[in-house]
């Protein structure tokens, strides 16, 4: 890579606000979609609603994990043409990407209304709570292009040099779900089947805004075949579209096998209560894969630019922000635990329980930001070896053994406690990974993206 000592690292500040702080706002309000319809479900029909979509969030997460493998997979080769100057590769990758969003938009919500039943009764849903989430789940699948096509192309908005345009439209939408969940839940009473409605129409929303601004950025040099399946673009879209799927999905899996846990050691009670630490979770997790995904078209126009001091100085910039982001977010949780449990209209005498396990999984969070960085870093530069690893080694190794081991231990509150051992351990990994000595080792074994 190129060695000139010198580096504008006033310009590159620039960039780097320019796509990160776009980037945060974007990611936390894809995140409110669901968090919004929990506020307004758990304050209408109670603790049963709101562990009803608890429940099937991690179905949901995973049409919005496909979008976001694919988004980023395609948004990581446009950087990287963009570095390169290769302007025909950039605008045929990004429509290689809608074609792929399409394929997943249509056959994942058809295989899940399929199969539903089997998954509802696999996460634990019962009695009124299997209703309220078969209600929920169903619309959002009848729907599930939408949410497909609206976080899977805004990456590719914000890669190909628009991340305030990507933000609006996610802004747009959040604005119509709040506004239509009003409607919907309180003026119509239309409960479950009212809050996923609101949530499907406001991602059409985005959907809609984000095709058009896609087929406006590339339509300058479009070819036909640039919408025929490029097998060899294809491909390389779909090997670091595993790592971001995975950043996406592994929150879901861990909670399915917490909320086993909670069902196991606390009932319905404890579901309930795992069900805002998620949503609180999730909001802290948002924020720090923000900066993350902020940073990664900076990443890839770097490595394709063939920079490597500028690609160094963003990552520790990057770095530090993340860590000043997850104290904050550690503090602001412990401080305000009892204020968030009551948002959420949890249950009087779970309040107590609610508050002290938001102030344990809160320390947690000082450690979200080694990870989110590193393992955006090696995916954005084609290290993908690395992300996978750190990011499939939780939900297959370290969260299992975690959790069963504190539970072990301590019962119930042994859940909240191995939240903050499982992210101690990645941060330790996330480290080792970049450490001087294995930079240089995979650097040897990766080739340039070609």
């Amino acid at each position: 890579m190129n060695k000139d000592l010198t580096i504008d690292k006033k310009r590159i500040n620039r960039q780097f606000m320019h796509y990160v702080i776009p980037s945060m706002i974007a990611m936390l309000f894809s995140g409110f979609y669901s968090i919004v319809d929990g506020l307004f479900v758990g304050n209408s029909i109670g603790n049963v609603g709101l562990a009803a979509i608890n429940l099937v969030y991690p179905i949901q997460v995973v049409l919005n994990a496909t979008a976001t493998g694919v988004g980023i997979g395609g948004s990581v080769l446009v950087s990287i043409y963009r570095g390169e100057g290769k302007e025909r590769d950039m605008e045929h990758s990004a429509m290689q990407t809608i074609i792929l969003l399409l394929i997943f938009g249509a056959i994942l919500p058809v295989f899940f209304l399929g199969t539903k039943g089997i998954i509802l009764n696999f996460l634990g849903a019962e009695g009124a709570i299997y209703k309220g989430a078969d209600d929920y789940i169903t619309t959002i699948l009848i729907g599930g292009m939408l949410p497909v096509l609206g976080n899977g192309l805004n990456p590719i908005v914000r890669n190909q040099g628009k991340p305030i345009i990507a933000t609006q439209n996610m802004v747009a939408g959040l604005v119509t779900n709040i506004v239509l969940d009003y409607v919907f839940i309180y003026k119509m009473n239309l409960g479950m089947f009212g809050a996923a409605l609101a949530t499907i129409t406001a991602q059409g929303v985005v959907a809609t805004m984000n095709v058009i601004y896609v087929v406006k950025l590339n339509h300058k040099n479009f070819k036909m075949d640039y919408i025929l399946p490029n097998i060899t673009k294809i491909k390389r879209i779909m090997k670091i579209a595993v790592s971001p799927f995975g950043q996406t999905i592994v929150p879901s899996i861990i909670i399915i096998l917490t909320n086993w846990k909670c069902i196991e050691y606390g009932g319905d009670g404890a579901v309930a209560i795992y069900s805002v630490i998620s949503y609180v979770l999730a909001c802290a997790q948002l924020l720090i894969q923000g900066i993350g995904d902020g940073v990664q078209p900076l990443f890839s126009y770097y490595f394709g630019a063939n920079k490597e001091r500028e690609l160094h100085y963003v990552y520790n910039k990057a770095f530090f922000l993340c860590s000043i982001f997850s104290v904050f977010l550690m503090v602001m949780t412990m401080v305000f635990s009892v204020q968030l449990a009551k948002y959420f209209n949890i249950s009087p005498e779970l309040m107590n329980e609610t508050a002290l396990a938001l102030k344990t999984t809160a320390f947690a969070y000082a450690f979200f930001g080694v990870t989110r960085v590193t393992s955006a870093y090696f995916y954005a530069t084609n290290h993908t070896k690395f992300s996978n690893l750190l990011i499939y080694i939780e939900p297959i190794v370290i969260a299992p053994a975690m959790l069963w081991i504190f539970t072990e231990l301590f019962g119930l509150s042994g859940v909240w406690m191995a939240y903050p051992a499982i992210q101690v351990i990645l941060s330790s990994i996330s480290l080792v990974l970049k450490s001087p000595n294995m930079e240089h080792k995979k650097e040897l074994k990766v080739a340039t993206v070609q």
